[in-house]
């Protein structure tokens, strides 16, 4: 199972962009028809886009930019997963996002024989009043159900991160850290944790390469196609292939921002994991139980 992965690819100029981090002489929705292609003759089961397809600046303008990229995703002749980014429904609505690019930004599974794949679509409107996302409540409990209901490891795919990692160095978040992920991603970590089915969980909003492995989940947040920050002056250029085959899946990040990682393919289940250790005063430990001895 092969998975071509792209994000954050920022079509348009918005009124809030920093131009010293963007190329202007950078085409876009050229570097997007060089991915299609690529994910096509490298033989792609899925192409998987995570979000943030415009540079959000007033309606019109969205509308027109996001209608450049539609014909070139659509280009790809096998499954197309795309995900709702916070800048895609700035001005436009879930629905106008629909037809342009003929999906539903409704959650959903996709059945990939020995796994499945959850394009898991939370409201991802940021409200800049209150510097956070929204909490994810009701579609926690729809993600939660279609994560028990099936016994195959699964992949989460999301535009913004439940990880909850450190933000320091980011050019974005570093010193505004609420913006990198949903207000509940404690409690969306907890969830999914206990269900034992998640193995992976991708998504991309901050710009960055990042790993971290909590309760034995994966989760990766792939750099944006048109960045800089990491790779100035040049363009980061950057797409990802996710690789699932006996047992174990390769992360290959591809561009000047580059990154390989090989690891077990698993649900968290399959993998014990040791509860952090609660420290009450001074030198007192919490009981850790180990689990039993196999043999």
């Amino acid at each position: 199972m092969k998975i071509a992965i792209i994000t954050d690819v920022h079509n348009g100029k918005s009124s809030i962009n920093y131009p010293h981090l963007r190329d202007p002489k950078y085409s876009v929705v050229g570097a997007v028809e060089q991915f299609v292609d690529y994910a096509t003759e490298s033989g792609a089961d899925l192409l998987l886009e995570l979000g943030d397809r415009i540079d959000n600046a007033e309606h019109d303008t969205d509308l027109a930019v996001a209608k450049e990229l539609a014909p070139v995703f659509a280009r790809f002749p096998r499954k197309r997963v795309h995900i709702m980014g916070n800048h895609d429904v700035f001005h436009l609505s879930k629905k106008e996002n629909e037809e342009i690019f003929d999906c539903s930004f409704d959650s959903h599974i996709i059945d990939l024989g020995e796994l499945r794949l959850i394009a898991w679509q939370p409201r991802v409107n940021f409200d800049y009043e209150l510097g956070c996302f929204s909490p994810t409540r009701e579609h926690l409990a729809w993600l939660v159900r279609a994560l028990l209901e099936d016994e195959r490891p699964a992949i989460v795919a999301s535009h913004v991160s439940p990880a909850g990692r450190a933000q320091t160095g980011n050019f974005y978040h570093h010193f505004h850290p609420t913006y990198s992920t949903f207000p509940d991603h404690e409690a969306i970590r907890a969830a999914v944790e206990k269900t034992g089915r998640l193995a992976i969980w991708m998504s991309g909003h901050s710009h960055w390469n990042t790993w971290t492995n909590i309760g034995g989940i994966h989760y990766f947040t792939i750099q944006s196609l048109p960045e800089q920050f990491t790779t100035y002056p040049k363009t980061a250029e950057t797409h990802a292939d996710l690789i699932i085959e006996k047992g174990q899946f390769t992360l290959q990040v591809h561009g000047n921002d580059p990154l390989y990682m090989r690891l077990p393919f698993q649900k968290s289940s399959e993998r014990f994991w040791m509860p952090p250790i609660v420290r009450v005063g001074s030198g007192a430990a919490a009981n850790v139980t180990f689990p039993a001895k196999q043999g």
